[in-house]
C-alpha cells in the first residue's frame, strides 16, 4: 500500500502514524480495506481519498468534497474515479482502557471504516 501527501509517497504495511487534520490518498490493489484511527483527540479526523474504491460499510454518505470536509462525523463521498473517507475520532467506549484524554487509548480504534471496491 503507497501513501501520499502533498507529493511525497512512502510505503506503508500494517499500522502507519498520521497526523489529525490531514488528507492523504491511499494506492493499494486491495478488494477491501479496514482504516481505523486512534490515538486521537475526540474529533480529531483524517481524511482517505481512496482511487478505484466504490463502497463504505458504515458513515454517512454525503453529497460533495466540500461536504465531506465539513463533516463532524465518519463520513463518505463517491467521486467519480474514486472513494473519500474522512474517519472521525469519537471518545472511547466506557470501559474500553485508560486511554486518558486521547480519543484511542489502549481501548482500540477511536474511530474506523471499511472500504471496497
Amino acid at each position: 500500500m503507497v501513501l501520499s501527501r502533498k507529493g511525497k509517497e512512502f510505503t506503508a504495511a500494517g499500522e502507519t502514524t498520521v497526523v489529525a487534520g490531514t488528507e492523504i490518498k491511499v494506492t493499494t490493489e486491495r478488494d477491501t480495506l479496514p482504516i481505523s484511527i486512534s490515538q486521537l483527540d475526540p474529533g480529531a479526523w483524517v481524511i482517505f481519498e481512496l482511487p478505484g474504491f466504490t463502497t463504505a460499510a458504515s458513515g454517512t454518505e454525503v453529497s460533495s468534497l466540500d461536504a465531506l470536509r465539513k463533516a463532524s462525523a465518519t463520513s463518505y463521498y463517491k467521486a467519480k474515479d474514486a472513494l473519500w473517507v474522512k474517519v472521525v475520532s469519537a471518545a472511547p467506549a466506557a470501559g474500553a482502557g485508560g486511554g486518558g484524554p486521547r480519543g484511542g487509548g489502549f481501548g482500540g480504534p477511536a474511530g474506523s471504516i471499511q472500504v471496497s471496491r
